[in-house]
C-alpha cells in the first residue's frame, strides 16, 4: 500500500474523535490546512508536549488531528488525552479504514493537507524519527 502523493485529493472521512463527537474532514477542508498524523501505538510524553505546543502555535491556521488505531479503551483514552490537556482531534480508527484511505500500513506517518484538500507533504517515518520538525514542515506547506 502507497501513501497519498503529494498534489493528490485526501479522502474525506468521518471518525469518532476520542475527547468527544465526530471529526468530520469536510467540516474542515476549505476553511484552513489539517496536518494529520497517524500516531505510533506508544504514547511518548515528550511528543505530546511538543504536538500541543505546536497545535496552539498553529491552530488559526490548521486543524491537527492524529489518527490512532491501537487504544485500552474509548473511556481511558478520553480521560487521559483530556488529563493531557489534548485540545486538538484524536480520531479513532479501529477498523483501520482511515488508514486504508491513506495508504497506511504502520504509523508513523505524516500528511500536510491544504484548505482545499490537496496532499503538500506526505512522509513515512520511524518511531524514533517522529520529531517535530517534520510535523512543523507539514504545517509549513498545508498553511
Amino acid at each position: 500500500m502507497a501513501l497519498l502523493e503529494v498534489g493528490s485529493a485526501a479522502p474525506a472521512f468521518k471518525g469518532m474523535n476520542l475527547l468527544g463527537g465526530e471529526f468530520d474532514f469536510d467540516a474542515i477542508k476549505g476553511a484552513k490546512g489539517i496536518v494529520m498524523t497517524f500516531s505510533p501505538d506508544q504514547i511518548n510524553p515528550a511528543q505530546i508536549s511538543w504536538a500541543k505546543n505546536l497545535y496552539e502555535k498553529n491552530k488559526a491556521d490548521i486543524e491537527m488531528v492524529s489518527v490512532t488505531r491501537k487504544i485500552p479503551s474509548v473511556t481511558m483514552a478520553k480521560a487521559f488525552l483530556m488529563q493531557l490537556g489534548i485540545k486538538f482531534p484524536v480520531v479513532y480508527d479501529q477498523k483501520q479504514q482511515v488508514f486504508g484511505l491513506y495508504g497506511v500500513e504502520t504509523p508513523v506517518v505524516i500528511y500536510g493537507i491544504n484548505k482545499d484538500g490537496v496532499v503538500t507533504y506526505a512522509a513515512q517515518l520511524e518511531v524514533k524519527d517522529f520529531k517535530q520538525a517534520a510535523v512543523e514542515e507539514a504545517i509549513t506547506t498545508a498553511k
